[in-house]
């Protein structure tokens, strides 16, 4: 509920802000705007996944009641943010001198280019100090507290917004306007920080907390997780890129337009599920195992039941829809709308599963079926769009999640409840009928 209030409230704001920054800046600066965002979200992987370690790390240091250990946790992997952020902080002041911005931009003035260089600078500098400040929020994710960081989260978008009409007022540069629109959001989390510790005060990170052992098992999570993310990125994100190439340019909008239909689904019961990750760890931690099974099924079967008549609906809407929203000039087949339907459907089922596999922490044989289910979706996606359109890259997807990906997921998790059934028996419990 705090993630959907927090998301809507950050849409409100930026359909605020945008008319507002467009006509301030014009097209062009406000182009180099969007250039620079783009640079510093392709770079959202710099964390190396240590964030989601952390939050691993700390819900299972949670589930055993263990105060020192969550804390040497926190302090361990805010060290290792700390020497990401360094690298990157040395590598960005020996690169910046030689970036040509011109070309980077696409500009032909000097003084447009020099004021995105410092909008840049802004930008990267920010971006640097999130990275520390990103065990925050891990680790109140860990404690099942991720609420109080999407209010937070919230007034950070308010305050934001407020800092950008300030600028615009006064007339500043851009870089004036960057540093207003992500300032607020740093204030914002070094805020709940200070909640945060105040309430857990030993959960604080401090020197003499640090081991090195904690660091290793953080950072092998992070790298595991950091390898998902990949594999991840390049599924979702290669659909247009396979697009261009294979039909060309005007073929991406065709299949882009329709699909933002279908994530809206995705995306909702993303935003409920992903409080079960860390609560997840908890559970295997406590040996909660009834919980963990009944809830995976609940949350299998809720996911089902918003999916499979929402994407049925949108697919018979969703001629009116798109002539509604974008007028005639787009068409989109039926097959079309029905091969996303189904991938909305079985995206959902796969995200559900993949919360409990990364909250139990079964990833190592999640991470090589993730490497090669993406690989795989690329090729099928490239051959099914030569032969059937704009619906081969979903068709690609389902094809490799329904035989590949889901399957295996399906195995680890009764190897999962496999064994954690015979670790009841072999301490003495009994274990419950369902897992025998």
């Amino acid at each position: 509920m705090a993630s959907v209030v927090a998301k809507a409230i950050a849409l409100l704001t930026g359909l605020i802000s945008v008319p507002l920054t467009f006509r301030y800046l014009g097209s062009e600066r406000y182009g180099i705007w969007m250039v620079l965002v783009s640079i510093i979200a392709a770079m959202g992987f710099a964390d190396l996944g240590i964030g989601n370690g952390l939050m691993n790390a700390v819900s299972e240091a949670y589930g055993k009641d263990d105060r020192p250990l969550a804390k040497e946790y926190v302090t361990s992997a805010f060290v290792l943010m700390l020497c990401i952020a360094g690298f990157l902080a040395v590598a960005g002041a020996v690169c910046y001198p030689f970036l040509p911005w011109l070309r980077l931009f696409n500009v032909k003035s000097e003084p447009v280019a020099a004021e995105g260089a410092k909008a840049f600078l802004v930008l990267y500098g920010s971006f640097l100090v999130s990275i520390p400040l990103g065990v925050i929020t891990r680790a109140q994710a860990g404690l099942q507290k991720g609420y109080a960081s999407q209010i937070i989260s919230a007034l950070g978008s308010i305050l934001s917004l407020g800092a950008m009409l300030v600028v615009i007022w006064l007339h500043a540069s851009l870089a004036w306007l960057v540093f207003a629109s992500v300032f607020a959001g740093i204030v914002a989390t070094v805020f709940n920080g200070w909640l945060l510790f105040r309430q857990h005060p030993w959960l604080a990170p401090s020197w003499h907390a640090y081991r090195r052992r904690s660091a290793n098992k953080i950072l092998k999570l992070g790298l595991m997780f950091f390898v998902l993310q990949c594999a991840f990125a390049v599924s979702y994100s290669s659909d247009n890129i396979v697009i261009d190439q294979v039909l060309g340019a005007a073929a991406v909008a065709a299949y882009a337009v329709p699909q933002k239909l279908f994530s809206f689904v995705s995306m909702l019961v993303g935003m409920g599920i992903s409080p079960l990750w860390p609560a997840y760890g908890e559970a295997l931690a406590r040996g909660d195992v009834a919980w963990m099974r009944k809830t995976f099924l609940s949350s299998l079967w809720i996911a089902l039941a918003i999916t499979v008549p929402v994407c049925t609906l949108l697919a018979l809407a969703g001629p009116w829809i798109l002539r509604v929203a974008v007028g005639k000039s787009l068409h989109a087949p039926m097959s079309l709308l029905v091969t996303l339907a189904v991938w909305g459907v079985v995206n959902s089922v796969s995200g559900v599963i993949a919360v409990l596999l990364n909250g139990t922490g079964v990833l190592k044989a999640l991470t090589l079926t993730s490497v090669f289910a993406s690989l795989s979706n690329i090729a099928l996606s490239i051959f099914f769009t030569r032969r059937l359109g704009v619906m081969g890259v979903c068709l690609g997807s389902i094809v490799t999640q329904v035989l590949i990906t889901l399957p295996v997921c399906f195995v680890l998790i009764r190897l999962l409840f496999r064994r954690l059934a015979t670790e009841k028996t072999d301490n003495g419990l009994e274990a419950p009928a369902y897992l025998a």
